[in-house]
């Protein structure tokens, strides 16, 4: 009978030790994802609708964009146009010390030393321009434009806002989707390990197969890790992008929805008509024929009237007389035409068209860049549709091997390395699945916000 060595029997109690402490480390690890989905399914679930909702009213860049259309609204007023009176009122009192000689004609002198004198002078004046060349009134258009493209660049900003909320919602749906997966994958994979280390036990296994079972479930335990660490960030993101604290948790819905059915005709003409770059190209266009109009009416005579009330009280020690009060109203009308300004208004004019026909081009040049763009999301967006279809169908195969590997594997009628490929296979299916259905809905939001669609969907 072979002898066994004292130094072969604690070898082999040290490898019994490592595989106990390799099962109480995949235990934790599981048992930390365990713990963290009780402390998720604890926290109040954040829906979209709900993420959305915060976003509107706290996200940041949108409250300061609405700063900017308050200001466009205040500015938005017939005064700030130039239709209103300007009234002022103006008052002065002054004082003086003089020594005075004066001398007349028929020989008599005045001649007096410290003479004082005051004066008061006050008044109201009224200045109205009742004609400008109609000027006024293109202004008054030109800052309603301005308070409606201040609105567009708000709702811009809130549909960019919403589309990066459905994205980082949804990377975050996908992620705890991968995240099961895996879940699921270090279950077997620790279940390989534990039947590796009683078969290497009993005799009928080798060390080599545990080896490799440990070797990939360490390799699993750390792609989970990693996935932890990839929530914790989206999570922080999502809550920036909301204005919340970073260190909110919560959880997210647990499946990704979408339209399978987008017609780019329909997509097409939604856009032509209400896509908000557009529109504020459009309005850009829209206020330069305004700058023209209004430049025309310059050409204009401008007439304008007045009317003021003036008092003046004088009092003097030398001189003719000792004091002068006088009151009374003013009013008149007036009017200017500028006749030659050095050509200069005839260069702004040539400037304007210049700025007219140059918005144009912008704006077409705008509409074919998002029809372009508009066919690629499209087309890719058809595409995944029909790539999904078959990526479920190796999810469902990939699904029945590793189920009948499994089987076969706890059997011993199957190697460890070709179990483990089954494994590969089924968590690459379904990585793949997950992935595609995450671009899909990235599609499908920016096919939507081209149209301006952009929702909760």
């Amino acid at each position: 009978m072979r002898k066994i060595s004292i130094g072969f029997i604690m070898a082999y109690q040290q490898k019994l030790s490592n595989f106990k402490r390799m099962k109480q480390y995949i235990w934790i690890i599981l048992l930390a994802g365990m713990l963290m989905n009780d402390g998720l399914q604890a926290q109040e679930k954040l829906d979209l609708k709900q993420a959305i909702q915060i976003g509107m009213e706290q996200n940041y860049g949108i409250r300061l964009v609405e700063q900017d259309v308050a200001i466009a609204k205040n500015n938005r007023q017939v005064g700030n146009a130039g239709m209103l009176p300007v009234l002022n009122i103006s008052g002065s009192q002054n004082y003086s010390t003089t020594n005075s000689r004066q001398e007349f004609f028929e020989g008599r002198i005045n001649d007096i030393d410290g003479a004082r004198s005051d004066a008061l002078n006050a008044g109201i004046q009224l200045n109205w321009t009742i004609f400008d060349g109609l000027a006024m009134f293109r202004r008054l258009d030109q800052l309603a434009l301005l308070e409606e493209k201040s609105e567009l660049e708000l709702l811009l900003e809130v549909e960019q806002t919403i589309n990066n909320i459905y994205t980082l919602y949804y990377t975050l749906v996908q992620l705890y989707q991968q995240r099961i997966v895996i879940e699921k994958t270090l279950a077997i994979g620790l279940e390989r390990y534990q039947l590796a280390a009683s078969n290497l036990e009993t005799g009928a296994g080798s060390r080599l197969e545990l080896l490799q079972a440990q070797v990939d479930l360490n390799a699993d335990s750390a792609l989970y890790v990693n996935l932890q660490d990839q929530c914790s960030q989206i999570s922080i993101q999502l809550n920036q992008l909301m204005g919340r604290t970073p260190n909110i948790r919560f959880t997210v819905e647990d499946s990704i929805q979408f339209n399978p059915h987008l017609d780019l005709e329909i997509l097409t003409q939604q856009m032509l008509e209400n896509n908000t770059l557009l529109t504020l190209a459009r309005r850009d266009e829209q206020l330069a024929q305004l700058a023209l109009k209004e430049l025309k009416g310059r050409q204009l005579p401008e007439i304008g009237i007045n009317l003021g009330y003036n008092y003046t009280d004088q009092h003097s020690q030398s001189g003719f007389m000792l004091q002068n009060r006088s009151a009374g109203i003013a009013y008149g009308v007036n009017a200017t035409m500028n006749l030659f300004n050095g050509l200069n208004t005839r260069r702004e004019k040539q400037n304007i068209k210049i700025g007219i026909e140059r918005n144009r081009i912008r704006t077409e040049s705008l509409e074919t860049e998002l029809m372009a763009e508009l066919l690629q999301y499209h087309n890719s967006y058809t595409n995944k549709l029909r790539l999904l279809a078959m990526e479920r169908q190796n999810l469902f195969t990939a699904n029945e091997n590793l189920d009948i590997a499994s089987e076969r594997f706890k059997v011993g009628d199957l190697p460890g390395l070709e179990f483990r490929e089954a494994q590969r296979n089924f968590l690459a299916a379904e990585l793949r699945y997950n992935n595609l259905m995450l671009e899909i809905k990235i599609l499908e939001t920016a096919l939507y916000q081209l149209s301006a669609n952009l929702s909760i969907r």
